[in-house]
């Protein structure tokens, strides 16, 4: 994990603008650095993971795209707490955040490698479930978009931070300069705050910022993808017995996966030999 520092990060990406005249002189290490600028306390070698339910992998391997969602699609009522919430100006004059809110876009990643409660949660009512590895690099290489000339204010993945209820009330007991949230990454930092109680899933989160150029207007945004490039591994859940295994593996093969397919391991019971003293 790296630490993220805003104003360094400001520092940054003014001097890769320099370096690289808006693109004139663009190589692939300076989409490197800027991917690396705009990952908010993660390191690039970071593995992470992220679980489907089966209907939506195989769309995901069919489509090639990544889905990300508006997050007032997310269920927590505390999620995106700053843009859903009502400003007022000092003369007492209520500001709506709609605009900005409908400009952002993303998708819910892990840290952890193992979790039965996540599981749980995105296999919900289907079959069963399929667990992807992969890594911030990896992702961040195909959903960075270094052709968009406003990419680095675009494009953003960084590490849920888990607070109280009393600490989200708290951001609202102070003025809040939303005129300096001028890099998009401010906005981001709003949407990696979540609440204590769900930090056993150790989340990460890849969020897109539209333009204003961009007249995209639907509550999901697609991402073009490589799936046996940014997918390292494919798990299939614990629950499957091993003809369903076998069965659901040729299947993703068939769909065009070639990486390695395995079972979890989480529930497969344990076989140990205990001594007996005589």
């Amino acid at each position: 994990m790296k630490n993220f520092d805003i104003r360094e990060r400001h520092k940054r990406i003014i001097e890769l603008d320099h370096k690289t005249e808006h693109g004139k002189y663009f190589t692939p290490s300076n989409k490197r650095e800027y991917i690396d600028a705009n990952s908010i306390n993660l390191a690039l070698e970071e593995n992470i993971y992220r679980i489907f339910s089966i209907d939506k992998f195989k769309k995901t391997l069919e489509s090639k795209k990544l889905c990300l969602v508006r997050p007032h699609k997310w269920q927590d009522p505390f999620e995106n707490f700053l843009l859903n919430s009502v400003g007022k100006l000092d003369d007492g004059t209520e500001v709506s955040f709609e605009t900005i809110r409908n400009n952002y876009f993303g998708q819910c990643w892990t840290l952890k490698k193992e979790c039965d409660g996540l599981w749980r949660n995105y296999k919900g009512s289907e079959p069963s479930a399929i667990k992807v590895k992969s890594s911030v690099e990896k992702l961040m290489n195909q959903f960075y978009n270094i052709d968009n000339k406003f990419h680095m204010l675009s494009y953003f993945i960084g590490k849920v931070d888990y607070v109280t209820d009393t600490e989200i009330e708290n951001y609202f007991k102070n003025e809040i300069d939303i005129i300096n949230f001028q890099s998009g990454v401010e906005f981001a930092q709003t949407l990696l705050i979540k609440r204590l109680s769900f930090s056993y899933e150790e989340e990460v989160r890849i969020i897109y910022s539209k333009s204003s150029q961009d007249k995209h207007d639907s509550d999901l945004y697609f991402v073009d993808i490589d799936p046996n490039t940014l997918f390292e591994e494919i798990e299939i859940d614990p629950w499957l017995t091993k003809t369903e295994f076998e069965k659901l593996k040729q299947e993703l093969i068939d769909l065009g996966y070639k990486g390695n397919i395995t079972r979890s391991s989480l529930y497969d019971r344990p076989f140990f030999v205990t001594k007996i003293k005589r």
